[in-house]
């Protein structure tokens, strides 16, 4: 059973015995003498099933503690003792009832009990992980005031009591509400504390401070400049579907911006003119580990590129491969809009293939756009000559893809090769958003399609030339949704590198808790219990070798993005990489799913890591990898900056 199963059935059952046990409360009468025989087995029959209902909710626990802490933390330290005690609290007032004696405390302790379970029950949702002491005091007090007015209520005590109770309870629950609003103002923690995670001290003297604005490409940098000027603007787009949308984009008549194609090598000058945008826009070099300033994140290496200003990047073409640019300003609306374009690094001798596609996959308008249209688009390549597929996911949630009609071997993923991996047929590639592949595969005498899942009319179809391209392919059965899905994990094969021993770790346990953003309560997406901009920052010092351990607790899938460096895998649930080494820009974690991976941190700077669903990050789940010594002057919050 997987970890999300076991979960929701845990919570299933301390509903269900909670449930129960309430019911009994309600169903406890005041009778003058001893309860009837119907209301005596009616009560016991709701407590007995609430029991066991409980009891299999504690045995879920343990099950869950085996799969890893972070699945049961806060329900071991904080649910299973409000389960005991609310055991204990109804079992003496179910035995006071029965005998009839002190009836009225009875009742109130068998309904302050199943308080005590649904507040265990409220725990995964309102404490989380790490269990956070004052959310768990809000909960134990409140559980308190509510037995409290319960007794006020059963009892008749009064306007007075009843509403001193009351009162003390909205107090409670609102100073609740008040120290979470408090501590979203509170200041961010963006940069280093100068706290390492491996626990050894900081060098006497400490580390001299390193603003992100010196941490740029140098004036002489080497290469020849392959100039670029990308202009933001507002306009409409014809789709081959006839339809007419409105975009944003960066040039050109396409949903995409322009194609960047350059040379290994050559030194990249792009120029960033913002015409009508109004949010304003920057330009992030999406898996490409540029220096830190040059990263374009709004509010921590620059301020957004407001309407009529220009900003220029600057950085050395030096890793080939496959990799995209978007706005990192605002994102989760720009991106979907059309801010974002391919920009492809070929090796400086040429790349092996004939015909080199770049595809980026984008829905907009309620159609299906691949590279710079929707419906069936058609290229030609000589029989036995090499296609190149480069695949980019800039959607906000996964998508499964295929080469329908030959053999393909995935080349590289993430814009980093993978060596060994044989051709495979009647596979599909599942890529995380942000993720790319490049699949690669010798042209049949017959045609090819690309498929997506996302749509049956928007493919990709290559084939010799003077062949047909067209006749069929509407009606052609789709592959993608009906082959399995190929685990890059296990695919290809090649030596480990050797990282040396890790000099630092890093948990993130990725959730979804009621928090507040921006200073508005929200059902926010959490990294370790807290949301942008107060989770604690990766903290590193340039040599580290970092192990980073990812746990998706939650029931959504959570793409988490590392800028300016790759992770390489190391296991996912427990089970080793056993492929050739893998080496992500873009982690698609599963809900339930646990990532081991290492980082070497070489690339000096504070560094956005973040989910690609870049609706979860505008509602929390973005935080930093920071190198010590260095510093932002840059604000998240000031001059319109959304660093989604």
């Amino acid at each position: 059973m997987t970890t999300t199963a076991i979960l929701l059935l845990q919570s299933l059952a301390g509903i269900a015995g909670a449930g129960l046990w309430l019911a009994a409360g309600f169903s406890a009468g005041s009778p003058a003498a001893r309860p009837s025989r119907r209301e005596r087995m009616t009560v016991l029959a709701l407590a007995a099933g609430g029991t066991v209902a409980l009891a299999a909710a504690a045995a879920i626990t343990m099950v869950l503690a085996g799969r890893g802490w972070w699945f049961a933390g806060e329900k071991v330290t904080v649910g299973l003792p409000l389960i005991l005690v609310g055991l204990v609290t109804s079992g003496v007032g179910i035995v006071w009832w029965l005998r009839a004696d002190r009836v009225l405390l009875a009742r109130t302790l068998m309904r302050g009990g199943a308080y005590a379970m649904i507040a265990a029950v409220l725990a995964t949702w309102l404490v989380g992980y790490p269990p956070q002491p004052v959310a768990t005091a809000v909960l134990v007090a409140a559980v308190a005031l509510a037995t409290g007015l319960t007794w006020a209520l059963l009892g008749h005590r009064g306007r007075r009591v009843l509403a001193g109770f009351a009162g003390l309870l909205a107090v409670l629950l609102v100073g609740g509400a008040g120290w979470s609003w408090l501590s979203d103002t509170a200041a961010p923690t963006i940069e280093a504390s100068g706290r390492h995670l491996h626990g050894a001290s900081v060098p006497a003297g400490g580390v001299p401070a390193v603003p992100v604005t010196a941490l740029r490409t140098p004036d002489d940098a080497k290469g020849k400049v392959h100039a670029v000027e990308l202009t933001a603007a507002r306009h409409e787009v014809t789709l081959a579907s006839g339809e007419r949308v409105e975009a944003w984009g960066f040039g050109g008549d396409g949903v995409a911006g322009p194609e960047l194609r350059v040379t290994e090598g050559e030194l990249v000058e792009a120029s960033l003119v913002n015409r009508d945008i109004d949010d304003g826009v920057t330009l992030h070099w999406h898996g490409y580990d540029v220096p830190n300033g040059e990263d374009g994140v709004a509010g921590v290496t620059q301020d957004a590129v407001a309407p009529g200003e220009r900003f220029i990047y600057r950085f050395s073409a030096d890793e080939p491969g496959t990799y995209w640019y978007h706005t990192h300003q605002a994102a989760s609306e720009g991106v979907r809009r059309g801010l974002y374009g391919m920009l492809v690094v070929e090796p400086e001798g040429g790349v092996a293939e004939s015909l080199d596609l770049a595809l980026p996959v984008h829905r907009l308008g309620g159609e299906v756009v691949i590279g710079a249209t929707d419906g069936l688009q058609s290229f030609t390549a000589e029989e036995g000559e090499s296609v190149r597929l480069r695949v980019v996911n800039t959607e906000q949630t996964p998508i499964r893809v295929t080469v329908a009609g030959a053999p393909f071997r995935v080349a590289a993923v993430d814009g980093r090769d993978l060596a060994g991996g044989e051709a495979v047929e009647h596979r599909s590639i599942r890529l995380g958003a942000g993720a790319r592949a490049d699949l690669v595969f010798t042209m049949p005498a017959e045609a090819v399609r690309f498929e997506t899942d996302l749509s049956a009319a928007s493919v990709v179809v290559i084939a010799p030339p003077g062949a047909e391209t067209d006749a069929g392919e509407a009606s052609r059965p789709r592959e993608v949704t009906e082959v399995p899905e190929l685990d890059l994990l296990a695919y290809g094969d090649g030596p480990r590198p050797e990282l040396g021993p890790f000099t630092a770790e890093a948990e993130l346990v990725l959730d979804r808790l009621p928090r507040f953003v921006g200073g508005a309560p929200d059902y926010a997406y959490a990294v370790n219990g807290a949301v942008f901009p107060h989770i604690a920052p990766i903290e590193v010092r340039e040599g580290d070798v970092v192990k980073i351990t990812i746990a998706n607790r939650g029931f959504d899938v959570h793409p988490m993005h590392v800028h300016g460096h790759h992770v390489l895998v190391l296991s996912r649930d427990g089970v080793a990489a056993t492929g050739a080494p893998l080496w992500l820009d873009t982690v698609d974690v599963r809900p339930g799913e646990v990532w081991e991976l290492a980082l070497v941190a070489d690339n000096p700077g504070i560094w956005m890591d973040h989910c690609h669903d870049l609706s979860h990050a505008a509602a929390g789940m973005m935080m930093t990898l920071a190198y010590e010594g260095v510093t932002t002057a840059f604000e998240h919050d000031a001059h319109g900056n959304r660093p989604e």
